[in-house]
C-alpha cells in the first residue's frame, strides 16, 4: 500500500508524514531523502529484513527524483506490494502525478489563501492593509510556515526584482534570521508573531 502526503501547507503535511511513520517504530524502515541508490532500494524490497521484521519505504520528495528514478521506484514498489511505502512531496502534486500511484491513500494539505494574501500585501506604500491581513491570520497554527514563506520571499527578491530597497531588504532578512533564532533558543523578549509584526512593519515603513 502506498500512503501520499502532499499539499503546500509543508509544515502540516510533514508532520503528518512523520506522525504516519511513527507507527512503523518497530519496522525496519528505509528512508529515501535526498538521493535515491536503486541497487539499495532493489535488495531492501526483495530481500529478508536484518533483524526479522516488517519493512517500510520511506521516500521524500519522490518527484525531485530523475524521471528514470521515479520509474524504477514505481516499478520496484509495484512488485512488492506487501511492504508500505509512505511518500511525503513538498508542493501539491498534479493529477497527473497522483495518478502514477493509483490505489494510494492520499492526504492533502492545503495552504490558507489569507497567508498569499497577507504575504502578497508586504510591499511600499500598503502598511494598513498588510497589518489588517497579518491580524486576521491563525498564527498560532500558521507562525511557523509564514516565517518560512517571508524569508523565502525577502530571499528571492534579494536575487530578483525586489520591491524594496536592496539594504532594507537585507536587513530585515537577517533580522528575520535573527527572530527564528532567537525563538527557537528561548530568548526573545517578546511575543513571537509581535516580533515578527515589527520586523515587517518596519520594512513596509521604510519603503
Amino acid at each position: 500500500m502506498v500512503y501520499l502526503f502532499h499539499g503546500n501547507n509543508i509544515f502540516a503535511s510533514r508532520n503528518a508524514y512523520n506522525d504516519f511513520l511513527s507507527r512503523y517504530q518497530n519496522h525496519e524502515i528505509l528512508r529515501c531523502d535526498k538521493d535515491i541508490d536503486l541497487e539499495t532500494l532493489s535488495l531492501f524490497l526483495a530481500g529478508q529484513s536484518l533483524f526479522s521484521v516488517n519493512k517500510v519505504l520511506a521516500v521524500s520528495n519522490f518527484f525531485a527524483f530523475p524521471k528514470s528514478g521515479q520509474d524504477k521506484l514505481i516499478k520496484s514498489i509495484s512488485a512488492s506490494p506487501d511492504i508500505p511505502v509512505v511518500i511525503w512531496q513538498d508542493k501539491k502534486l498534479t493529477l497527473a502525478q497522483i495518478k502514477l500511484f493509483p490505489s494510494a491513500k492520499i492526504q492533502h494539505f492545503p495552504l490558507d489563501n489569507k497567508i498569499y494574501q497577507c504575504l502578497n500585501a508586504v510591499k511600499p506604500k500598503n502598511l494598513a492593509n498588510f497589518i489588517l491581513l497579518y491580524r486576521q491570520l491563525d498564527l498560532d497554527s500558521y507562525y511557523d510556515l509564514f516565517l518560512y514563506l517571508a524569508k523565502a520571499n525577502f530571499r528571492r527578491q534579494l536575487t530578483d526584482y525586489a520591491r524594496f530597497n536592496s539594504t532594507s531588504l537585507k536587513q530585515s532578512y537577517l533580522r528575520l534570521i535573527e527572530l527564528d533564532y532567537l525563538n527557537k533558543t528561548g530568548q526573545l523578549p517578546l511575543p513571537k508573531h509581535i516580533a515578527l509584526e515589527h520586523i515587517i512593519t518596519n520594512l513596509i515603513k521604510q519603503a
